[in-house]
Formats: structure tokens, C-alpha cells, sequence
């Protein structure tokens, strides 16, 4: 049977014929494109027929970067985004416990909660979750993901005290005066925490795998990204790519130093998708978080006189792990926010590659690229390396850019548009969940670059519709090896679609964010539909 999908417009996202009137569908696959009277004569009676009522449909929308896992986790936590003081995180923490009915041994999750824009302006400290619970273990993740709190009880049942030092990658923080921790933490040191917190149920976690699913379908989403897999998290991911759970196409990266062999150990999930599951990769930090004033710089945060913030790993660690992917071909992703951080890469990378004949980084990403320098991207452009930009940070953390790194800096976060001047191919992301999978509103933030406030950021780096769609679409596609199969709308690729309420591409710049996803199509099937 096909699928016939007409009265509506089609954006093919190929440069040479940008738009068509109708698609015709076969067994997953899009098997015609073009007029909608010269389409309807292969449509025979056994055929369905899905009206797009005057919708705009286009490829199904690739997530550059996010937690899949992580989205599907956070569905369990009590969700502090609009807290705007202290007292409102344990108001509503309090009540999550009462509404979850958690017994006094359970741990007590909050996320998203943001010190930039609380009243207070700083973080909690232990004795503000100690007036949530001094029974049950409480622990605060921060909208960056790179930070959080957690109380007395917390602390107690992991052992961290006045002994338990800092690292070279993260850092406790202390009740002023002493050593004694305060319940904050940072980077390599909250990981480690959060890593030592019982998981849910495996049939739990597999519910919340489903529902994570229709989260980013919701958003138009067809391929999605868990941007750092160790071996428990593979091993979950495989659960459920082998019970079938798996709808949309998942993409994973291996945490490059601790699950490298992987790679040879499921050797069927190695660059090709087994039950809508597939390793792309590697994935590695190398520093913190911008808005957290964690992100590696060359110069000082405003403010500051010596402080840049710091990395994960010396030179010499990470040019081993380039290495590696090196040796092994496969795709290595790094998490960069600051320009320190970008230049590591860059400049490791290059020193790696002149000793290389072969000059293939295999399609090497920069994970967020906040504050990378236009010299940089550069560099990356001569040795293929690709921008993944977390754009929305223009609208989300823009101002608190402003106030960490001046006018001059801040104002170039996320420069897409000194990439496309590389001729550089680029994607979009969210880091979910940091931030919803909600590739509309970044399309708006690429296109407008207006902060929360109102102000306008980066009026240079501003970019058109049509070239923020190509971060989501085609350009999504050759991130992931999948321009063959993904991307445009060309007979013989896969049927991943996307509907929208209006076009895009004619809509007004500042209606982009109200733009609604009706239809979501993977594989010719519908896996989301406003309204049900």
C-alpha cells in the first residue's frame, strides 16, 4: 500500500528544487515527489491518502545533540524551572514528595532549577534542602546539567565531608571559612554523585524510554541523540531497542573513556542501526558550562581577575583519546563551550593529523561551540570538523552571557553565521534536558537572536530561516553519516516526515517559535498527532 500526502506544501530541502506539491510513500521509504496531478496517477484504490489540510510538511527533524535517557529520567524529577527563590524550590519539593507519595528513604529529585534567575542569585546550599527533608536524600540538578545541590542526608550516604577534596576537574563547595562541604558541586565531581544514586526499576526506566519518545515527536523530531552512553546506559538502551520499544531512530556516543570497546563488543549496533538503535561514535568533555561560569576561557570571566573557569583534561590525555578515535575510525564528539576549550580540540586534532597520513577525522563534531572564534571555525573548516551549535542559548542564557562575558563576547555566542561564511555544514541542538527538544523555537533563536530581556545579540551573527532549517534537516543528516537516507525529501530515502501548521520559510521572523508540529512521520508511520 502507499501513502499519498497532498494538499498541502512540501519543503524538499534540496537546493535545486526546494518545493513540491505532493510525496507518495512505499514500505517506509519516499518513492515519489512533485506535482500533485502528475503523483495521483500511481494511486490506486487499496491506497491511503493523508490530507495535510494546507500544512507544510518536510524532513523529519534530526536532533544534533541531546540525553535521550536523560529527557526520559527527568520525567521522574520534580521540574523547578519556574522556581524563582529559595522558598519556591522547597515549596515545590515538598509537594512532589507528598504528590508521589515517597517513603522517608527515597530520594528527592529536583531539575532545572537556574541560580541566575533566582532571587536570591546564588545557589542553595544544604541547609536550604535540609528545610525540604532531613529524612529523605535530596539532590538539585541544575538547567546546565553541569552542577547541583544536595542536602545533609545526601552528603552523609556518599561520604563527603570535610576530608573529601576537590579534583582538577570539579569542585565541592564550602561553608565559608571551612572545609566542611556546603552541598554544591560542580562538573566531574557532581557526576560522580548523581552517578551513585539508585536507578529506577528496569520496567520503570522502560516506560519512561516510551514516553521520552513521544516528547521529541512531539517536536517533529525522527532522530535522536543519547550524547553520553557508558556501558549500564548501552545496556539499557539495548533492552529496549531489542523489546521493540525503540520507534524513533536512536543514535549513541560512547563514553570514550570508560566504554570505548564497545565498539567491538556490539559490533551490530556499530555505525548502522539494529531495532532503531545505532553507536555513532565517541563522546567526551572538555569543560563546564557558560552560564555556570564552569565553560574553559582564554580570558577571564567579567569580573574576575585571573579566573577562566578550567578544563577536563591536559593536552596530552585528550590527544590520546583523539587517537584512539582515530585509529578506531569512528566519529569523536567533544563538548566545548568556552574558546580554551575549542582551541584544545582544534589545536590537538592538528597536531594529531600532521602526523597521520590519513587525513579523515571521520566527521569530528564541537559539541556547542558557544564561544568558539571565528579563527577557529576556520581551522575546523580546513580539517572537516563540524559546529553542533546549542543556539538557543541566544534566547535562554543570552543576557547572563552579556553580564559573564561583556558586550564583545557575549554577543557572539552561537556564531552560525561566521561558520556558513566557512562554508561550513553546522547542526542544532537543545542538550535536552537542559532545554525541550523543541527545534521551532531554535529555528526562532538562530533566526532572531533576542534574549529574554528583549535585547538583540549578535545582529551579525543572525542567519535566514532557510539556513536554520538545513542545521535540522540535511545538515542533521551528514552529521549522522545518513545524507543518503535522511535529510531531503528524494524518492528512495527514508519517509521521515515532519508537518507543520504554516510554512516556515514565509512566515513572520518573530511568529518562528508559535510555529506547531501537526504530524510526526517515521517510516511512513505517524508517531505524533496534535490534539490525541
Amino acid at each position: 500500500m502507499k501513502s499519498f500526502y497532498i494538499n498541502g506544501t512540501v519543503i524538499t530541502m534540496e537546493d535545486d528544487a526546494l518545493y513540491a506539491e505532493a510525496v507518495c510513500a512505499e514500505n517506509g521509504k519516499i518513492f515519489a515527489v512533485g506535482d500533485q496531478d502528475e503523483i495521483m496517477k500511481l494511486y490506486k484504490e487499496q491506497d491511503e491518502i493523508i490530507d495535510l489540510h494546507g500544512g507544510t510538511l518536510l524532513p523529519g527533524f534530526i536532533d544534533g545533540h541531546s540525553h535521550f535517557v536523560g529527557v526520559a529520567n527527568a520525567m521522574r524529577q520534580c521540574d523547578l524551572s519556574s522556581c524563582e527563590s529559595f522558598q519556591d524550590i522547597i515549596d515545590t519539593m515538598k509537594a512532589f514528595k507528598t504528590q508521589k507519595n515517597l517513603s522517608e528513604d527515597a530520594w528527592l529529585t529536583g531539575c532545572n532549577y537556574d541560580h541566575n534567575f533566582l532571587k536570591e542569585g546564588r545557589h542553595p546550599n544544604r541547609e536550604v534542602l535540609d528545610q525540604i527533608s532531613t529524612e529523605n536524600p535530596v539532590l538539585l540538578i541544575h538547567a546546565s546539567s553541569h552542577m547541583g545541590v544536595t542536602n545533609s542526608k545526601g552528603l552523609q550516604l556518599q561520604g563527603i565531608d570535610e576530608h573529601t577534596e576537590d579534583t582538577s576537574d570539579g569542585r565541592y563547595g564550602r561553608m565559608e571559612g571551612t572545609q566542611i562541604p556546603d552541598g554544591y558541586m560542580e562538573e566531574k565531581t557532581f557526576l560522580r554523585f548523581q552517578s551513585g544514586i539508585p536507578a529506577g526499576s528496569p520496567q520503570e526506566l522502560m516506560d519512561l524510554i516510551v514516553e521520552a519518545q513521544k516528547v521529541y515527536a512531539s517536536y517533529g523530531i525522527t532522530t535522536v541523540q543519547d550524547g553520553m552512553v557508558g556501558k549500564p546506559l548501552f545496556q539499557l538502551l539495548k533492552a529496549a531497542s531489542d523489546m521493540g520499544l525503540l520507534h524513533l531512530d536512536v543514535v549513541g556516543y560512547l563514553d570514550i573513556t570508560t566504554a570505548s570497546e564497545l565498539i567491538e563488543e556490539e559490533n551490530d549496533y556499530a555505525g548502522k542501526y539494529h531495532n532503531h538503535l545505532k553507536m555513532g561514535g565517541y563522546k567526551i568533555f572538555l569543560d563546564g558550562s557558560p552560564q555556570g561560569r564552569t565553560a574553559w576561557m582564554t580570558e577571564p570571566y567579567e569580573g574576575e581577575k585571573d579566573y577562566c573557569g578550567y578544563p577536563i583534561y591536559k593536552d596530552e590525555q585528550l590527544r590520546t583519546y583523539i587517537g584512539l578515535a582515530l585509529d578506531k575510525k569512528q566519529q569523536l564528539l567533544a563538548h566545548c563551550n568556552g574558546d580554551a576549550a575549542a582551541e584544545q580540540y582544534v589545536s590537538q586534532f592538528e597536531k594529531e593529523l600532521a602526523l597521520r597520513k590519513d587525513k579523515d577525522i571521520h566527521r569530528a563534531v564541537m559539541v556547542h561551540a558557544q564561544l568558539v572564534q571565528k579563527e577557529q571555525l576556520h581551522r575546523m573548516a580546513e580539517i572537516g570538523m563540524i559546529p553542533s551549535f546549542f543556539v538557543a542559548h541566544t534566547y535562554y542564557w543570552g543576557d547572563i552571557h552579556l553580564k559573564n562575558f561583556g558586550e564583545k563576547r557575549g554577543s557572539q555566542i552561537s556564531p552560525v553565521k561566521d561558520a556558513i561564511g566557512y562554508d561550513m555544514k553546522y547542526t542544532f541542538h537543545q542538550d535536552s534536558p537542559v532545554i525541550p527538544p523543541d527545534m521551532m523555537k531554535t529555528v526562532s533563536c538562530a533566526v532572531n537572536r533576542i534574549t529574554r530581556k528583549g535585547r538583540s545579540i549578535g545582529e551579525n551573527q543572525k542567519i535566514s530561516v532557510l539556513e536554520a532549517l538545513k542545521a535540522i534537516t540535511k545538515y542533521g543528516a551528514y552529521q549522522y553519516f545518513e545524507e543518503d537516507t535522511k535529510g531531503t525529501i528524494v524518492p528512495g530515502k527514508t519517509a521521515d516526515f515532519v508537518v507543520l501548521d504554516q510554512n516556515p520559510l514565509t512566515a513572520k521572523p518573530e511568529d518562528l517559535a508559535d510555529v506547531k508540529v501537526l504530524l510526526t512521520i517515521k517510516e511512513n508511520q505517524v508517531v505524533f498527532r496534535r490534539g490525541e
